[in-house]
C-alpha cells in the first residue's frame, strides 16, 4: 500500500463525525476495507447505531489482541481554523477530529494487518482486531466485547491510544459523579420562603473534599501516584433575584488500587446521607462513568518489544532543544517522566479500554498502549504527526511478527 492510500484511509475515518456515538458507520467502513483484503471480520453491536467491530488473522495460541476505538469527542467547530471533520494536511501535520485520538492509531493497525495479510506472513497464533464504541464515555464497547468473552483466551494486549514513543502499562481508574441539589425557588428578599439548592450544592461538595482529603494525601502508588480529585460541571441559578430551586455539579475523580472506586463512592455518598439528614438540603448522587486503575506486568514481553522496536524510530526523530523544552514542561504537567533518547515505560492519568477489558485482572495484566499522536488529544485544531503516523504502521508490524516468532 502506498502512502497515497495510507492518507486516504485516515481521510475517510475524520470523515465519520463519530462524537460520541455513530461508530457503527466506521465499522462498516473498516469491515469493507478488511474484506476487500481477505480478512474477515464481524460486528458486535453495542446499542442504536452503536458497534464494535471484531477480525481476526491466524489461529490457536497464543492470541495478541490490538484494540482501538471509534469514537471522537465533540466538537466547537468555530475555534477551529480548518474542517474538524475533513483531513487538512498542512506540512507534516495532519489535521481533523480524532486524528490524534485516536483515529490514526485505529488506520495504522488495519493497515499494518492489511499489509501482512499481503505478505503472507506467518502467524504462529492468533491476532485479534478489536476496535470499540465508545471509549471516551464509559467505554461500553469494550464492556460489551468483555463480558461476550472476547478477551478470555488474550495473552497479551495492545491498544494503539496516542502514547507517541512512551509505553504506557498502567493507567488510573476514573469515576464521573453527578451530585444534583434540589431546593425550593423564591424570591432573593424573601429566602426563607425558599430553599437554596446552590448553597446546599456548594456545603455538601466542600463536606466531601474534606472527608477524602486526608485519605487522598496518605494513599499513593508508586506508578500511578496519587488519586486526583477535580470538580469540572456546576451549574445553578437562573438570574440575580430568584433563589435557585436546583444545582448540579460533576465531579471526575483519578483513581488508584490504593483508594478504590467504591470505597470512594461509599465516603461520597455516606456524606451525602449525612448532609441530607441534618438540613434542609436534597442532595442525589449519579455515577456516569466507573472504572477501576490498571497496573500492567513491567516486564512483559509485548512492553519490551515495543520499547526494542520504537527505540530507532525515537532516536531517529531528531528533537530540537526547543522541542524538548516542550515535552519536558508537557511530561511534568501530566506527572510522567520524559526521555528524547529512550522508550519509558510509565503509568499515567488517562484511562483506555483496557480498564474494561481487564476488568478481572486489573494487575499484573500483558498490556501495553502505545500509538501515534501526541499531547493534542480532545483540543480545537488536533493534529498528527504524518511522518509519525506512517511509522506507526512498521511498528505495528514489527512488533506482531516479533511476538509470533
Amino acid at each position: 500500500m502506498n502512502e497515497e492510500d495510507k492518507i486516504a484511509i485516515l481521510s475517510k475515518l475524520i470523515s465519520y463525525k463519530s462524537v460520541n456515538d455513530h461508530e457503527k458507520q466506521v465499522a462498516l467502513y473498516l469491515q469493507s476495507l478488511l474484506h476487500e483484503n481477505g480478512i474477515e471480520s464481524k460486528l458486535v453491536p453495542v446499542s442504536g447505531d452503536r458497534a464494535n467491530l471484531v477480525a481476526e488473522i491466524g489461529t490457536g495460541k497464543p492470541v495478541l489482541a490490538i484494540s482501538g476505538h471509534m469514537d471522537v469527542v465533540d466538537v466547537q467547530e468555530k475555534n477551529w481554523n480548518t474542517d474538524p471533520f475533513q483531513l487538512t494536511e498542512q506540512g507534516d501535520k495532519l489535521y481533523g477530529r480524532g486524528t490524534t485520538d485516536m483515529k490514526a492509531g485505529l488506520a495504522a493497525i488495519v493497515i499494518a494487518l492489511i499489509e501482512l495479510k499481503q505478505n503472507k506472513t506467518p502467524i504462529n497464533g492468533t491476532i485479534r482486531f478489536m476496535a470499540t464504541a465508545g471509549e471516551e464515555v464509559g467505554q461500553e464497547g469494550a464492556e460489551v466485547l468483555q463480558k461476550e468473552g472476547y478477551m478470555k483466551d488474550v495473552d497479551s494486549l495492545l491498544i494503539a491510544e496516542p502514547s507517541g514513543f512512551i509505553a504506557v502499562y498502567a493507567s488510573k481508574g476514573e469515576l464521573d459523579i453527578d451530585i444534583k441539589s434540589i431546593g425550593k425557588a423564591a424570591h432573593s428578599s424573601m429566602p426563607a420562603l425558599g430553599n437554596n439548592a446552590v448553597e446546599h450544592l456548594l456545603n455538601v461538595l466542600n463536606d466531601i473534599q474534606k472527608q477524602l482529603k486526608n485519605l487522598m494525601d496518605e494513599a499513593e502508588n508508586e506508578v500511578l501516584g496519587k488519586t486526583v480529585f477535580n470538580i469540572d460541571v456546576i451549574k445553578g441559578g437562573t438570574q440575580p433575584n430568584a433563589i435557585p430551586g436546583s444545582a448540579e455539579a460533576v465531579l471526575n475523580i483519578r483513581t488508584i488500587p490504593e483508594l478504590p472506586n467504591q470505597k470512594i463512592l461509599e465516603i461520597i455518598q455516606n456524606t451525602i446521607d449525612q448532609y441530607n439528614a441534618h438540613t434542609t438540603g436534597q442532595i442525589a448522587l449519579e455515577c456516569g462513568m466507573n472504572i477501576v486503575p490498571i497496573l500492567g506486568n513491567k516486564d512483559a514481553r509485548l512492553l519490551k518489544l515495543v520499547q526494542k522496536i520504537g527505540q530507532p524510530y525515537l532516536q531517529k526523530q531528531n528533537y530540537t532543544a526547543e522541542q524538548i523544552k516542550q515535552f519536558e514542561q508537557q511530561a511534568k504537567l501530566s506527572g510522567i517522566p520524559f526521555s528524547a533518547d529512550e522508550i519509558l515505560a510509565v503509568g499515567v492519568s488517562g484511562g483506555t479500554d483496557a480498564s474494561k477489558f481487564f476488568i478481572d485482572q486489573p494487575t499484573n495484566c500483558n498490556y501495553v498502549v502505545f500509538g501515534p499522536g501526541n499531547g493534542n488529544s480532545h483540543q480545537d485544531n488536533e493534529f498528527v504527526s504524518k511522518a509519525m503516523y506512517l511509522e506507526f504502521i512498521e511498528i505495528f508490524k514489527k512488533v506482531i511478527v516479533e511476538f509470533f516468532k
